[in-house]
């Protein structure tokens, strides 16, 4: 197999697979090949790194081992740019864009930011055990009901944090935070996905002009 062949082979397996299935000398050429644009087979991490090799030794390489690899003194460099690139990313805290310590603060927050959009959206939050927050994003915009609602939708955005609870916060532009029945229908239906995928949820707020609901509070989510 050339080289050309070998990462080929390697770009194919990333795009149709994700490069979450490369082992760590496939992702390392391929970076190598497709990122930096340097030309660095399979063939030669194998001679260069042993069989227990794991990408976090990179940062260990020693200029001669870079030249070897590279075949140019002259731009090993970028190779101890690259391991910079990796060293700063683990040593960085986990990010998060703050916890939530109650559904009181959390739905006074919200009024101020959704209570008087009008048009329905819903917000899902995705939160670790200590709920914090790792990621939020609005998920639908327009009626919300059963039907045009997929769990799916708001589960694969839980899921890319490694979301450990969740809590679903949507307006209502009549200003009233009462749940109608589609609400219930649906709480209960992320409910249940939820508790299949071990993700728990959490809460739901209704958010009206002047106040929230919070099906925590009610008690509506035992």
């Amino acid at each position: 197999m050339n080289e050309t062949t070998s990462v080929s082979k390697i770009l194919h397996k990333a795009k149709t697979f994700s490069p979450a299935v490369l082992t760590d000398r496939e992702l390392l050429c391929l970076t190598l090949n497709k990122i930096l644009n340097l030309s660095v087979s399979l063939q030669q991490l194998n001679e260069i790194c042993d069989k227990s090799f794991d990408l976090r030794q990179l940062k260990y390489f020693s200029e001669h081992e870079w030249s070897l690899l590279f075949k140019d003194q002259t731009i090993t460099w970028k190779g101890k740019v690259l391991c910079e690139l990796a060293n700063r990313i683990e040593k960085r805290p986990k990010f998060t864009l703050g916890r939530v310590t109650s559904s009181q603060h959390l739905g006074q927050q919200l009024i101020e930011e959704l209570g008087m959009l009008q048009q329905e959206v819903l917000l899902a939050l995705a939160l670790d055990t200590k709920n914090q927050v790792l990621g939020r994003k609005i998920i639908f915009r327009g009626t919300l009901d059963v039907a045009t609602v997929h769990p799916r939708e708001i589960f694969n955005f839980a899921l890319r944090y490694s979301a450990a609870r969740l809590i679903i916060v949507h307006n209502h532009p009549s200003g009233d935070p009462m749940p109608s029945t589609n609400d219930l229908n649906l709480t209960n239906r992320l409910k249940k996905c939820g508790e299949l995928m071990g993700i728990h949820l959490l809460d739901h707020l209704i958010v009206g002009s002047l106040t929230y609901l919070s099906f925590q509070e009610e008690h509506l989510l035992d």
